[in-house]
């Protein structure tokens, strides 16, 4: 009889995953990370028009100087929620329209130089450019107008394209603040997707269960990692030293390398921290929010320790520095997609993204 009453005891604690409720954690995640970090975006995002105005008007050291930390802090503040790749960031092709990522086959490029040789008026406008390719829309699109290949700015200078060039990267700036305010507009109301994570059931046509709501959020980080791996880190190293290509890092044209790779992984981290994992997890398995503190760690000490532009500056020991920080991110992948999500009874910690 009592080794009866305790196995009972011993059934009773042991919740499963699946009949736990999530959404706390959702909402945790939503209110403490998306939320703010939307809305973050959104506000640098809107400084983006005036400083491409200011340094059109006069193309001088202080414009110039405005105009390229005006675009530098906006492209930290898309590093941090880039990876929340569902919902609104997705819908009505967002996530592209912001920055076309990854580009190998130099798309943009080669649909700008069209765009600048028949001096295309639909690009001119917000209205008509939202209506053109993705990859002539966004941040990357603006970098290639406003930045030559050693960083430095030539938005603004006295050319016969100065006209067309303005105008269009006005467009653009104006485009991606109106992007973002829609994005964090979309995330601040409790209503739409945030109601769609948080109201699982039979008659949510997306998910069924609360658990079903967590993995889509979970997984969106593993996405994240494999991303900052795969197409951010991989290209840029090649397959040797000798055939690096540092100009395939995100953003290296304008020298902000550094603050897309520092800001995603410090997006990831952040948004991770926000859901409240840990007292989900196990006693047997808390050790691993420390290898994941410890392992982030690592990874923001060998991005300080990299020297934008990285196009001009990348060098052996730079090669050694990434390619160890390609190792740590994989790790940090690998411990979140299989010992937490394990741990926590999660399912799909992969993705189509993954190659391994």
């Amino acid at each position: 009889m009592r080794r009866l009453i305790l196995a009972l005891c011993a059934a009773l604690t042991v919740v499963p995953a699946s009949a736990t409720e999530f959404n706390a954690q959702i909402d945790g995640m939503i209110a403490g990370y998306i939320r703010p970090a939307t809305a973050g975006f959104a506000k640098t995002a809107a400084r983006l028009p005036g400083a491409v105005e200011a340094v059109c008007a006069q193309s001088g050291q202080a414009s110039q100087e405005r105009f390229t930390r005006a675009f530098s802090q906006t492209v930290e503040a898309f590093s941090k929620i880039h990876f929340l790749r569902f919902g609104p960031l997705v819908d009505n092709d967002r996530l592209s329209r912001l920055a076309f990522l990854p580009d190998p086959r130099g798309i943009a490029q080669r649909q700008l130089r069209k765009i600048r040789a028949a001096q295309d008026d639909d690009v001119l406008s917000v209205e008509t450019l939202a209506q053109k390719s993705v990859a002539v829309q966004g941040l990357t699109a603006l970098e290639l107008i406003a930045f030559d290949k050693n960083a430095g700015v030539i938005l603004g200078k006295e050319d016969a394209d100065k006209a067309f060039a303005c105008g269009y990267a006005l467009a653009i700036a104006a485009n991606v603040a109106a992007i973002a305010e829609s994005l964090a507009a979309d995330w601040a109301t409790a209503e739409g997707y945030s109601a769609v994570l948080t109201s699982a059931g039979p008659d949510n046509e997306r998910f069924r269960t609360s658990k079903e709501a967590l993995e889509s959020v979970f997984n969106s980080l593993v996405t994240g990692l494999i991303i900052a791996r795969d197409q951010d880190l991989l290209p840029a190293l090649g397959s040797s030293r000798e055939k690096a290509r540092p100009r395939r890092f995100p953003f290296s044209r304008s020298a902000n390398s550094v603050v897309f790779l520092s800001g995603e992984l410090k997006g990831i981290e952040e948004a991770l921290g926000s859901l409240g994992l840990k007292a989900l997890t196990p006693t047997d398995f808390v050790w691993i929010f420390d290898t994941l503190a410890f392992e982030f760690g690592n990874a923001r000490s060998l991005l300080d320790t990299l020297r934008p532009p990285l196009r001009q500056t990348f060098n052996e020991d730079d090669y050694d520095r990434v390619n160890v920080l390609a190792i740590t991110v994989k790790s940090i992948r690998d411990t979140v997609a299989l010992e937490l999500a394990g741990a926590l009874d999660l399912a799909g910690g992969f993705n189509a993204l993954d190659g391994d």
